[in-house]
């Protein structure tokens, strides 16, 4: 996908199907989605890329092997994505860009998906046969011609002039809903844009908010939640409505506080007039309501030239002065070995028997790599190699030594900003950058946040005492 959107008036210029044409060929270019707004692959994950899609139809009048026909992007006619199988008369195949970018790995392309550009594109339908290829349709669009999880499709299918399908834009269009591997003509299942629970990762001590954005041209008759804890106890609530309308709003239901270390299993399923749809099964385990040991200080952009040398080695490295800084905030001394911190891609470091008790108050600082010099108490480097941590957004986990999960952190856009993030004081429930909290400096690893820190000074001298 690549971007500047426009709001504005439809201007499409359909080329008409060059030889053979659409009606004789039977195969078609139907809808398509260049702007996605929301999850539409079904992974239940919203992804600008992944969730482009274009769709074919057999408008013709017996079965179709697809075997050779070839999916083009763009004026330099790319391929994205080869077909196979069969198609039967008046069957539908959506492509989705994460089958695209599958398709153009497998085949030693550069996976970039469906590259449907925003900004003005053409789409090609072509067959590949005896070293022959034949364009079997096209359509191009103009810059502006589309918004988000809007959709252009033909109506007649595979035959008719190309219309809007827009009653997703963010204010609600005037016409109908994308139907993506379906007749344009259809009444096609709600669409789930997202679904949510607040907080993300609940304690004891937390209800729990579960939200679901959703939309029909034709009304959504009723929501649901179902869920259990620990496979037992199953219900199926009716959520309720709070804000938006029935064709297009967002339901919530809320969950009472669960015991620490319960697991809730849960999906949606919203009704339409015609059909449903039905999310896959979710969960989440519930944390303890007091945290005693919690992830303190991440540092993911390390500032520029030495002033970023936080593991203080003598050199600026951008992998290696990454940090994530770890203190216990209870009253008694803990046991780390086994633990890990993990990001969203992998396990980055795991705590081993050497040096693993955290004492009271006290603080674990890991490193990207490099030789942290200099520090009081308990600093290592990574035992994966390196932290990762992305600056354009990443969740931290501490897990401990069962896997389950003590703290997590989640971060955006902020985490490029060069200088840490921060408990604020320490232990607090309030993250923010160093320069937020009134700072002088990027980032404080093994030391306190805060001047009236929930790590009181006098723990704090103990501690460092120790190391004198």
């Amino acid at each position: 996908m690549r971007y500047a959107l426009h709001f504005c008036m439809l201007a499409l210029l359909v080329a008409s199907a060059v030889f053979p044409s659409a009606s004789d060929a039977g195969l078609a270019i139907n809808e398509f989605l260049p702007a996605p707004g929301s999850d539409w692959d079904g992974d239940a994950d919203a992804d600008s890329k992944k969730d482009e899609w274009a769709e074919v139809v057999n408008s013709g009048s017996s079965s179709l092997d697809l075997s050779g026909y070839l999916l083009l992007n763009g004026t330099d006619r790319r391929p994205v994505y080869g077909f196979s199988g069969s198609l039967g008369p008046g069957e539908f195949a959506a492509v989705y860009g994460s089958e695209a970018s599958a398709w153009e790995s497998e085949t030693g392309h550069s996976s970039i998906g469906l590259s449907l550009n925003n900004s003005g594109d053409m789409l090609w339908l072509v067959s590949v046969s005896t070293g022959d290829t034949v364009v079997v349709d096209s359509v191009s669009y103009a810059s502006g011609a589309v918004g988000y999880d809007v959709s252009v499709g033909r109506l007649q299918d595979g035959t008719g002039p190309w219309a809007l399908y827009d009653h997703f834009l963010p204010k609600g269009g005037t016409d109908g809903d994308p139907t993506p591997g379906a007749s344009n003509s259809s009444d096609p299942p709600p669409h789930i844009f997202r679904v949510a629970r607040d907080p993300l990762y609940p304690t004891s001590a937390d209800s729990t908010t579960m939200t679901v954005e959703a939309g029909s041209a034709s009304g959504i008759l009723q929501v649901l939640l179902a869920y259990d804890i620990n496979l037992e106890d199953g219900e199926e609530p009716v959520m309720d409505l709070v804000s938006g309308a029935s064709d297009l709003g967002t339901w919530a239901y809320t969950i009472l506080p669960c015991a620490a270390g319960d697991t809730v299993h849960y999906r949606f399923s919203v009704l339409g007039l015609a059909s449903s749809t039905i999310t896959p099964w979710m969960g989440y385990r519930v944390r303890s309501g007091s945290l005693q040991v919690r992830l303190n200080e991440i540092l993911a952009d390390p500032p520029a030239d030495l002033e970023g040398d936080a593991n203080r080695d003598g050199a600026r490295d951008a992998a290696d002065d990454e940090f994530i800084e770890i203190v216990n905030c209870g009253a008694t001394e803990v046991d780390l070995c086994g633990w890990s911190l993990t990001d969203a891609t992998s396990v980055r470091h795991v705590f081993s028997d050497s040096a693993s008790v955290l004492a009271s108050g006290e603080f674990v600082t890991v490193f990207g790599g490099g030789a942290p010099t200099g520090f009081v108490g308990k600093v290592f480097t990574a035992s994966s190699g390196g932290l990762g941590l992305a600056n354009s957004g990443d969740v931290v986990y501490l897990l401990d030594d069962t896997g389950a999960l003590v703290d997590v952190h989640s971060y955006g856009g902020e985490g490029g900003d060069d200088e840490a993030m921060l408990r604020y004081p320490d232990c607090g429930d309030t993250w923010m950058l160093c320069s937020e909290a009134g700072l002088d400096a990027a980032f404080t690893p093994q030391e306190p946040n805060a001047p009236q820190s929930a790590v009181s000074g006098t723990t704090w001298g103990n501690i460092k005492s120790l190391f004198r």
